[in-house]
Parts: C-alpha cells; sequence; structure tokens
C-alpha cells in the first residue's frame, strides 16, 4: 500500500515530527507504486500552480508556499511561514524512495 499525503502547517512535511499528523490535509491510499505516483504529480501541478515557492527532498517530498501566508506562533512569540507538502509514502509512513535515492 502506498499513500499520498497533504500536508499543512508550520513544518516541511519530511520531518515527521511527533504530531506530524495533525498537519493532514488529506489522505489517498493506493494498491500500487504507479497509481500513487500519478496521484502524486498531479496534486504536485496542482499547489505549484498555487504557491510560488518551493522546496523537495528526493522525489517523494515536497513543500510548497507562498511568503505572505504566515501564521503566528505562540510558543516562538513571532510569525512562521506556512508550508503546504506533500508526501510519498509506503503502509510504513517511510519516504518511498527511487531506486539509487538516498532518504534523508
Amino acid at each position: 500500500m502506498f499513500k499520498v499525503i497533504e500536508t499543512a502547517g508550520q513544518d516541511e512535511p519530511w520531518w515527521f515530527f511527533d504530531d506530524w499528523e495533525k498537519m493532514i490535509v488529506s489522505t489517498e491510499e493506493f494498491s500500487s507504486l504507479e497509481e500513487a505516483k500519478n496521484s502524486f504529480q498531479q496534486h504536485e501541478a496542482r499547489l505549484a500552480s498555487n504557491y510560488p515557492e518551493k522546496r523537495s527532498k528526493g522525489t517523494s517530498a515536497i513543500a510548497f508556499w507562498d511568503e505572505k501566508e504566515q501564521d503566528y506562533c505562540v510558543a516562538c512569540e513571532c510569525d512562521v511561514q506556512i508550508f503546504h507538502g506533500l508526501i510519498l509514502v509506503d503502509e510504513n509512513n517511510q519516504l518511498v524512495e527511487e531506486k539509487g535515492e538516498e532518504r534523508g
């Protein structure tokens, strides 16, 4: 099983901090990697058209953002960037690696 997960929050999607699942906006599950990759690419195109900034980690984790979209962090006592993330993971919530790609 493979999942395409979209997130929104103060962290890029690849950090997987303890409460990362609270940032999930949507999850799609697929039985084949090919189907999951197709969905991932469709979501990537949609997010890229809505957010001017983009950073990726490998081929299975991307963060999109607009520098104008920030939220106040009470703990930090300052405004922080909001990231819209997209990740492709396996059934253990591990980023899917392409052959020869290293997981960071």
